[in-house]
């Protein structure tokens, strides 16, 4: 009997193995689908309350989700021109900053080699790496996927409109559905308010990073302050490592932009602190216990996201691991699984 029981856990166990494997294979297939819809309804859920505020006001829902889907397509726009004009900018000033990033990295390049012990290929390639060739080679393929992205913009709105009118009914339609099983509708109501809260926060600290990188760039006269900041903003929303990676570029582009030593070490000093300071105290902080997942599944989800949906998957890989770790909290065969996601207090 004991060995009956050992063979029909075994084959849950395998079963569901697969089934989650089936599962994410599709998702990868259909991910240019699968990236909008989710990254509507992730904005839905941050817009819901501007909803209910529109609805205390009296404003019809049809207005409202109007101005919602106007002011995100034109906040989307800027952004857009931001970059376009960025990009242009970055083009015609590649050749004084290729020239600058030679001159001040390739000496320590050269020195780490000859530190390490490593030989050069020759002597008239030792002392240069020509960043303007691969910063064109590179080029191809970001114009190449403008297509894509303006085509998901478009898919996302779609989305976004259908989730905001039919938002005020979903739980009407739950009700029905689940025949009133007031369970039901809690779990949906925890989920709503777990996603909404982690997004808001997410959302303001992310502007306050965004804010204050580009100040500090403006302030120590590095080239395109706005375009920096409107970086930080974007990549912050990557959990864990958006932060980082946008510090050290910053990092990099202000070594071959400021000359003095001792400016760049104060201004290295600044944005480490905002970083540590952001993301390290007040998001903590802001985002409270609940949300909480230990750093290991942070990278995990990271990496299974990042591998089915790219760069919007590095973005939706934690509100989609909050989403589970409530799910698995409500299933009592699932609690342990739920515990395991969660961070040691």
């Amino acid at each position: 009997m004991d060995f009956l029981k050992r063979d029909i856990k075994t084959i849950k166990v395998s079963l569901l193995i697969i089934v989650a494997v089936v599962v994410l294979f599709v998702l990868r297939l259909f991910s240019f689908i699968f990236i909008p819809f989710f990254l509507a309804l992730f904005i839905a859920i941050l817009l819901l309350p501007i909803l209910d505020w529109f609805e205390r006001k009296k404003i019809p829902n049809w207005l409202g989700i109007i101005i919602i889907v106007v002011a995100s397509t034109l906040f989307i726009w800027l952004n857009v021109i931001v970059l376009q004009k960025t990009s242009v900018e970055l083009y015609q000033s590649k050749d004084v900053i290729l020239a600058e990033a030679n001159q001040k990295i390739n000496p320590l390049l050269i020195k780490t080699q000859h530190f390490l012990g490593i030989d050069s290929v020759s002597e008239a390639n030792s002392n240069t790496i020509d960043f303007k060739a691969l910063a064109e080679k590179n080029s191809g393929k970001l114009l190449s996927r403008l297509g894509l992205f303006i085509t998901s913009l478009f898919m996302t709105l779609f989305f976004l409109a259908l989730f905001l009118t039919g938002a005020h009914l979903f739980e009407v339609f739950l009700n029905r559905v689940s025949n009133n099983d007031e369970d039901s509708i809690q779990v949906f109501r925890e989920i709503k308010d777990s996603l909404n809260g982690f997004i808001k926060v997410k959302f303001i600290t992310s502007l306050l990073t965004g804010i204050g990188f580009g100040l500090v760039v403006m302030f120590f006269g590095v080239k395109f302050a706005l375009f920096w900041g409107l970086m930080a903003f974007l990549l912050n929303f990557i959990q864990l490592i958006g932060s980082y990676f946008i510090t050290g570029v910053l990092l990099l582009f202000g070594f071959v932009e400021i000359h003095s030593p001792g400016t760049f070490i104060v201004f290295g000093g600044l944005l480490v602190a905002l970083q540590m300071t952001i993301g390290g105290i007040l998001e903590p902080i802001f985002m409270g216990k609940s949300f909480h997942v230990n750093t290991i599944t942070v990278l995990i989800s990271l990496a299974v996201w990042g591998f089915i949906f790219g760069i919007a998957g590095l973005v939706l890989a934690i509100p989609i691991t909050v989403f589970l770790k409530i799910i698995l909290e409500r299933i009592p065969a699932t609690q342990y699984l739920a515990k395991l996601l969660s961070r040691v207090e």
